[in-house]
């Protein structure tokens, strides 16, 4: 690769990592629904229209990069964590694979209230598929915890199955998230976090 080619490259991944950053903030500070394109742009200090197309195809395709930018981040630590629980963990362990790996950027209240304000928000929109998310950018942690939470459901009708699982990702994310929005929380993110993880077995063990 000459010397040309590489900065090419190095300019649009710094594009585009410029523009994920900027959907993330704005979408966190405004709502999904209220940002334009040309404000995304903007605020990632792009004059070419066309660069958002050119990296995501769409709005939506943005969206679904932007969170699995921090997903993926995310996921390496709960890969690390599904090693050591194994391929039969009990539901506590199975949620707190799904949940604890959040800590981290919860720890950095802009970055974490970004980031779950944002997804918050995306999981509401009516085209909003978990799995496919997971799938199209192979989050291969999450995936596998998603796995292993389909056999604990195994007696459920396929329906019933996903919709369970939908219930509990989504009170995971609104309930922290809302911890995050809150500028003098009276519970400590550890109280928080072991407040959510009960939370969601409670859901999880109804008939």
């Amino acid at each position: 690769m000459n010397v040309q080619n590489g900065n090419k490259l190095k300019r649009a991944d710094a594009t585009r990592i410029a523009l994920i950053e900027a959907a993330e903030r704005l979408i966190a500070e405004k709502g999904l629904a209220d940002v334009s394109t040309r404000e995304i742009l903007q605020e990632a200090g792009q004059r070419n229209q066309s660069a958002l197309q050119y990296h995501f195809g769409s709005k939506k395709g943005l969206i679904s990069a932007t969170i699995n930018e921090r997903t993926k981040q995310i996921d390496r630590v709960r890969q690390e964590m599904l090693e050591k629980v194994g391929d039969n963990p009990s539901m506590r362990q199975l949620i707190e694979v799904l949940i604890m790996p959040l800590a981290d950027l919860m720890r950095e209240k802009a970055a974490g209230a970004n980031y779950l304000n944002f997804l918050s928000q995306a999981i509401t929109q009516p085209e909003w598929e978990l799995r496919r998310v997971l799938e199209e950018f192979n989050v291969v942690g999450m995936l596998k915890a998603y796995e292993l939470l389909d056999a604990k459901f195994e007696n459920m009708s396929e329906k019933e199955r996903l919709t369970r699982q939908y219930v509990l990702f989504d009170f995971a994310i609104l309930a922290l998230n809302r911890w995050c929005l809150d500028e003098k929380p009276e519970r400590s993110l550890e109280d928080t976090l072991k407040f959510v993880i009960d939370g969601s077995l409670a859901l999880a063990k109804l008939d």
